[in-house]
């Protein structure tokens, strides 16, 4: 018993911690952003209502306003089960699939800067007849420029791994 106090414990100071990170990064209300932490922890489960009211100490108008919003910009859906009445919130499964495209588009926004920064400096170099290939100008541009593209392909893969779980979840569901 003892174990699983401490992990509430533990659970509760995430939602603290990380809802202050959600909260800074997504742009999201305090109580909207440890609702999100709080789902994540929780898994496929995910929690009803009442057990957000409760673990959080929050009103339930002000979770409800919460779970409307996270549900009107796509964070949260929720499911019900069977012989149950009571509607149950997790994280949607298309919220992780779209922060990963946002990851992506900042990166290749970064990189297209990038690369008119190279393509600037490189004319720079021409016409004052500076210019050769490794330039330490240009090979500094070049390797933020490889490692943007690093970054940019882990990301990718790390979507499609997450979409290929999603994927093999739904089905699971569906059997």
């Amino acid at each position: 018993m003892e174990k699983k106090e401490q992990l509430v414990k533990e659970k509760l100071a995430l939602v603290e911690e990380l809802g202050i990170h959600f909260e800074c990064n997504d742009n999201l209300p305090p109580l909207a952003s440890r609702i999100i932490v709080y789902l994540i922890l929780n898994g496929v489960e995910g929690a009803t209502f009442e057990e957000l009211v409760e673990k959080l100490e929050a009103s339930k108008s002000s979770i409800s306003t919460n779970l409307q919003l996270l549900q009107s910009i796509n964070r949260i859906t929720y499911f019900t089960k069977s012989g149950d009445r009571k509607r149950h919130f997790r994280i949607s499964p298309n919220y992780m699939i779209s922060r990963m495209d946002e990851k992506i588009s900042l990166w290749e926004e970064e990189k297209n800067n990038h690369q008119k920064i190279y393509n600037y400096k490189e004319k720079m170099l021409q016409v004052n007849n500076a210019y050769h290939e490794n330039h330490l100008s240009l090979q500094f541009n070049m390797q933020i420029i490889e490692f943007i593209n690093k970054m940019i392909n882990n990301l990718t893969e790390l979507k499609q791994n997450l979409l290929t779980i999603i994927n093999k979840e739904e089905n699971e569901k569906n059997i």
